[in-house]
């Protein structure tokens, strides 16, 4: 076990000095977006967050990394034939595999292959990179929508990413389970940030973050983004039951509104670019590293 967490600490403290193994490929942002429990509306958010910074312009891959519980392609009517384990058993090429969604908006479906790569040969992993890397200047924004709560394939994920973004609710469970996921994000991520959603009015969104935030810093030390709210909308519910995304299908409900503020927010509040030169081939490199890492397998 010590062990392990040596790895892992060796990789977050290299993740700032990494280069592009290729040589080319332009900066990306890896925005990792988790909760720590079920039914906050994690994935809801994670799609119509894409679609409102892609509709500002950016190129975004959305990636379904909930291993057990992959569902981006239901919430938006698609039907995914394949994932990354077909590249190696079929010999499909990446964009076989990634579908367009609305607005443009690409998606990797199904994250089923991918916690698999700590299994997989050299050879078969320079393939699979070799695969991501014919993507290099596709993409500025890449959002991965872990599964719930801690487990080895979430710190995975977040590891990998530039920015984590928690989800949670005004719900005092819910509260308890993001200070949860924020601890052990903290050890392995840049920053952190936070999004409120079902929030019945602004001011309730702010006192649960004010909630958060004095946990953080009391018990953590450490200071928390607050990206914004997202108010309990019913067009969320109807979109779902149509299957549909809601910033698309009602642009001008309270919802989409939400998270065109977060997107404005992301995309314009800072510089894009991160400080480390992050390109798609990099990520997917460190990735794989990561996941070895955390499965025991070097």
């Amino acid at each position: 076990m010590y062990e392990q967490t040596s790895k892992l600490r060796k990789i977050v403290a290299e993740k700032n000095s990494i280069s592009d193994i290729s040589g080319d490929g332009k900066n990306l942002k890896v925005y990792c977006v988790t909760s720590g429990k079920g039914g906050v509306g994690k994935t809801n958010l994670s799609v119509n967050l894409g679609l409102a910074m892609q509709s500002l312009g950016k190129k975004v891959l959305l990636i379904d990394a909930d291993l057990g519980l992959a569902n981006i392609d239901v919430l938006l009517g698609l039907f995914p034939e394949y994932n990354l384990s077909h590249i190696l058993s079929i010999g499909k090429s990446i964009r076989d595999i990634i579908l367009e969604g609305p607005l443009g908006i690409s998606i990797l479906p199904g994250a089923s292959g991918l916690y698999e790569l700590a299994n997989i040969s050299n050879s078969d992993i320079k393939l699979l990179i070799n695969s991501f890397n014919t993507l290099a200047d596709d993409f500025d924004i890449i959002i991965i929508d872990t599964s719930a709560g801690i487990s080895k394939n979430v710190t995975s994920f977040i590891t990998s990413s530039n920015e984590t973004i928690v989800i949670t609710t005004p719900e005092p469970g819910a509260l308890a389970d993001a200070y949860a996921i924020i601890k052990i994000s903290r050890e392995f991520c840049d920053k952190i940030h936070v999004v409120v959603n079902k929030a019945d009015n602004y001011k309730e969104a702010n006192r649960t973050m004010e909630k958060l935030s004095r946990s953080a810093k009391k018990f953590l030390n450490m200071q928390l983004n607050y990206l914004g709210f997202v108010l309990e909308d019913e067009t969320v519910h109807k979109a779902n039951m149509e299957q549909v995304a809601f910033f698309v299908n009602y642009p001008n409900s309270l919802a989409s509104k939400c998270l065109m503020d977060i997107g404005r927010k992301l995309v314009y509040g800072e510089p894009l670019l991160p400080k480390t030169n992050v390109t798609l081939n990099s990520w997917f490199t460190r990735l794989v590293s990561i996941i070895k890492a955390n499965t025991g397998v070097i």
